[in-house]
């Protein structure tokens, strides 16, 4: 009885003319319980051709489908799409691995980046720390961490062509002078697993040429010089942050 009901389900899911449905893969059981049932070899690989099969026509397979009794026109059938299924398999495979060299290359290009603005905020750190003590002011490099107890930034806004605004509040006791912040354009590609060459990407620096007296906000306004490039495959990520200044204590007069 089972088998009879079996069989009559296979007819209605797979075996009825013009029946919409979507495209089911043949598992091995499935072969096996048409033979066993009965189903007409000429029927079952039409089945096969039309359906294919998820699974490889290995040794194990190949066993129990001559212990079920199935014969050259199935087997023949099987082989020619189980063949497909591993062609198919591979070339998911080498796609998986193809978008994993991808993104691998993209962080790498990434933290490459990172390496080179972190390089550029060192630089000009150190140099606004020579001059600054040539003016007989003291410069501190601190942490991102400790620039925020320092002096912080608010109410930022950026517009589609790089222009920067936003306030600067100094939250010391000692004025601040010479506050230097880091622009940093950074592009991201439209299509991140197939990136251009030529990144357009920068970082620009803008010094605030005025003393900040301690608990005052001052507010500051930053054009890119040279515009920045007008293209439709990617778009501009701005940030704004403070990488150096210098601090007047009581008693250290500029020469």
């Amino acid at each position: 009885m089972r088998r009879a009901i079996l069989v009559i389900f296979f007819l209605l899911f797979y075996a009825l003319p013009g029946f919409t449905q979507p495209r089911k893969v043949l598992t091995l059981n499935d072969i096996s319980d048409l033979i066993k049932n009965g189903v007409r070899p000429s029927r079952i690989a039409q089945l096969v051709e039309e359906h294919g099969v998820g699974f490889e026509l290995d040794d194990r397979a190949l066993r129990q489908l001559n212990q079920d009794g199935a014969n050259e026109t199935v087997l023949a059938a099987i082989k020619k799409m189980s063949a497909r299924y591993s062609e198919e398999r591979q070339q998911a495979l080498r796609q998986q691995d193809e978008e994993a060299r991808r993104k691998r290359e993209e962080e790498a290009k990434r933290r490459d980046e990172q390496k080179r603005q972190q390089a550029k905020i060192t630089e000009a750190a150190r140099r606004a720390e020579e001059a600054k003590k040539q003016k007989g002011t003291t410069t501190t490099l601190l942490s991102q961490e400790d620039v925020g107890r320092v002096a912080i930034l608010r109410n930022v806004n950026s517009n589609e062509g790089g222009e920067v605004s936003g306030e600067l509040v100094n939250n010391t006791k000692q004025t601040l002078r010479d506050v230097r912040l880091q622009i940093l354009y950074s592009w991201r590609w439209k299509n991140e697993y197939q990136p251009g060459r030529d990144d357009p990407g920068r970082a620009n620096y803008y010094v605030l040429d005025r003393d900040i007296s301690p608990g005052q906000t001052v507010r500051f306004n930053y054009k890119p010089s040279p515009p920045l490039a007008l293209r439709e495959d990617g778009q501009f990520d701005i940030s704004v942050k403070i990488v150096g200044f210098a601090q007047v204590f009581p008693g250290v007069a500029p020469k």
